[in-house]
């Protein structure tokens, strides 16, 4: 992530917001420089190591990827505990701090004994699946010594804000090995990413390497990665019925769209970038930005209000 590209466009958006919406903006501009300043920091101190993945014998990472499977399952990252424990820490006290949480969350928040925790926690499953990592740590929350005044919600915010920086550098040496690929996407992309394995966080359609404008790119929140989608399917399921698609766009904002799915019920956020007016692309921030989706799309009564409906 370019930190200066990043606020930049935070700062773009944030003119002529409402307050409301520019302090979840600076909050996120906080949270997205500690999550790339330690990425950095991880990646320089870990620079001599090697290939951050480990590699089975006789596997190269190009042919992972090929497969459109969790290039980490089979090649996870290694991940240090006291490491993960600093970033813990320092994550949890910026939520703390600033999200806005009740009195008894923050405090809860800032009693977790992050090192603790870490230390008894399955790092290889950190590398390998972050995701099912995120489920195992809020199945188990209570015996790890975190408050129940502290919601899974945001506990499981922390965890995956966390595990960025020490996946992030992995997934750019990943990404640098596969160029070749990334710019050829399958005739059937993955519906996870094809690196860490997580379910996309959101998408976009513009032009881009591999799509020419037709295509989608989805946008991997755990890791950073990007990959190369199909526009007409859904992201959930993988249905191709054109019929079954949808996108809506609240009146006003043409650029930020739900496309939803009649066959599975589910919904996916999605960025038009020529629709954009708001200076640089930033996907984190577009990210942030449509948060506000997520509630319009688990809300029917505001999804009738407020969104324009049209087929894919």
């Amino acid at each position: 992530m370019d930190l200066k590209r990043m606020h930049a466009a935070v700062a773009a958006y944030a003119e002529g917001a409402d307050e409301r919406d520019v302090a979840r903006l600076r909050f996120f501009e906080r949270v997205l420089e500690l999550q790339q300043r330690r990425a950095d920091e991880l990646a320089a101190r870990h620079a001599g190591d090697g290939a951050p993945c480990e590699l089975p014998e006789g596997t190269d990472v190009a042919g992972l990827y090929r497969r459109q499977e969790s290039v980490f399952s089979q090649a996870p990252v290694a991940i240090d505990p006291a490491e993960l424990a600093e970033t813990l820490a320092a994550v949890a006290g910026c939520i703390a701090d600033g999200a806005g949480l009740s009195p008894q969350a923050s405090v809860g928040l800032r009693a977790v004994d992050w090192g603790a925790l870490a230390a008894g926690l399955d790092m290889r499953q950190a590398g390998s699946d972050p995701a099912g990592f995120i489920d195992d740590v809020l199945m188990h929350a209570d015996g790890l010594g975190v408050s129940t005044q502290v919601p899974l919600g945001v506990l499981a915010s922390v965890l995956q804000l966390s595990l960025r920086p020490h996946l992030q550098p992995a997934a750019e040496w990943v990404a640098r090995q596969c160029r070749q690929d990334r710019e050829t996407p399958p005739a059937s992309a993955s519906l996870d990413c094809p690196v860490c394995g997580a379910p996309a966080a959101a998408s976009w359609v513009g032009e881009s390497a591999g799509t020419d404008g037709r295509g989608r790119v989805q946008y991997c929140a755990t890791c950073g990665t990007q990959w190369g989608f199909e526009r007409i399917r859904c992201t959930n399921c993988g249905t191709r019925n054109e019929g079954h698609l949808h996108y809506h766009s609240v009146a006003g904002d043409p650029a930020h769209r739900i496309q939803t799915c009649d066959e599975c019920g589910g919904y996916s956020r999605v960025v038009f970038r020529e629709d954009l007016e708001k200076g640089p692309f930033v996907m984190e921030v577009e990210d942030v930005v449509m948060a506000n989706l997520d509630q319009i799309a688990n809300d029917p009564r505001l999804r009738e209000q407020l969104l324009d409906s049209k087929r894919v």
